[in-house]
């Protein structure tokens, strides 16, 4: 398993890619057929773009990038002793490969990759990554409310509030489950014992903090950015529509597509018509903003490959964490 993302990768790997980008573009031109977008009024949109507020998208991405590595830096902490500056050039590596691979490649590959570095057991690097994503859909959930201070949000979004809410709750009733000493059995396999592990890792007080504190910080900081890039195609948006988009654009990137090329065009734009906004326009302005986050990203997990690139598998890697000691029992070598 340690190698099996890199090694199988190759053939595989890029097949899923491109089925999943064919499926990212077929949505996208779904949409594009359903509501009728013409091409010339598209066309016109995205030669008439200010670039001011886009390039302050840019800069958002990087905060937003840099408020998700302090999310995942508290989470992983018990786990793996690291810094914040690891802690956001692995978040970096790992997005440039999520661009490049289907269903969220990249967070698997770090997990793989971590394992292997620092002897830790994957499943319990992985038990630590489902509670980190836990984190930051109960992020959404606690931004909910406050955005309903700022706007009234249109009746589907309250459909996605009790979707993703239950599953929220759900997950967290498994994470909770999995991390008591109710499911310690000697007889569980090996994978199974260190998962757990991987969820018993945070104490529910500490991830109280994260949820209440930090969770909420990237949903509510890309609301704003989101609003603030919509002045690039004279769009002034309120805080309810830019949630609503994020909210669209997050649920669609359900198609594994690399990079989310394709769905989260689909699902931004019709959460922007939907309030009236014209549908080139919208479509216009999501595609522009999607390149805003995804180039920076992109761009500064090249530099950080090709800067530190010859260490990266080394003693001195930037992956070069020192595991901590924990409560709960360390099985390594591990096949899990």
């Amino acid at each position: 398993m340690s190698e099996a993302v890199i090694d199988e990768g190759s053939p595989r790997i890029l097949l899923r890619a491109a089925l999943g980008l064919g499926l990212g573009l077929a949505a996208a031109c779904g949409v594009v057929f359903y509501l009728g977008i013409s091409e010339k009024e598209l066309l016109t949109n995205l030669h008439g773009v200010g670039p001011e507020p886009l390039i302050l998208a840019a800069a958002g991405a990087l905060v937003l990038m840099a408020l998700q590595s302090l999310r995942w830096w508290i989470v992983m902490r018990p786990l793996l002793s690291l810094s914040y500056g690891q802690a956001f050039r692995a978040m970096m590596v790992g997005f440039f490969f999520n661009v490049l691979l289907p269903a969220r490649g990249g967070d698997l590959l770090r997990v793989q990759y971590l394992g292997k570095r620092t002897g830790i057991s994957r499943a319990k690097l992985l038990g630590t990554e489902i509670v980190d994503f836990w984190s930051d859909k109960w992020g959404w959930v606690a931004s909910f409310p406050l955005l309903c201070l700022l706007g009234t949000p249109p009746a589907w979004l309250f459909t996605a509030l009790l979707a993703i809410g239950s599953v929220v709750v759900g997950v967290g009733g498994v994470l909770v489950l999995m991390g008591s000493g109710l499911l310690r059995n000697r007889r569980m396999p090996v994978w199974l014992v260190n998962l757990r592990a991987g969820f018993a890792v945070n104490h529910w007080k500490r991830l109280l903090l994260v949820e209440t504190m930090i969770a909420p910080l990237p949903w509510l900081w890309e609301t704003f950015v989101i609003a603030i890039a919509g002045h690039a195609l004279g769009l002034d948006l309120t805080p309810m529509q830019a949630f609503a988009a994020l909210t669209a654009f997050n649920v669609a990137t359900a198609v594994p597509s690399p990079g989310n090329a394709g769905s989260f065009e689909a699902g931004g734009t019709l959460a922007l018509t939907a309030f009236g906004i014209p549908k080139e326009t919208a479509l216009a302005f999501i595609f522009l903003y999607h390149l805003t986050q995804v180039v920076p990203g992109f761009v500064g997990g090249v530099l950080v490959l090709v800067v530190e690139g010859e260490s990266l598998f080394g003693k001195k890697s930037l992956f070069s964490f020192r595991s901590l000691p924990t409560a709960s029992p360390v099985l390594d070598p591990d096949p899990g």
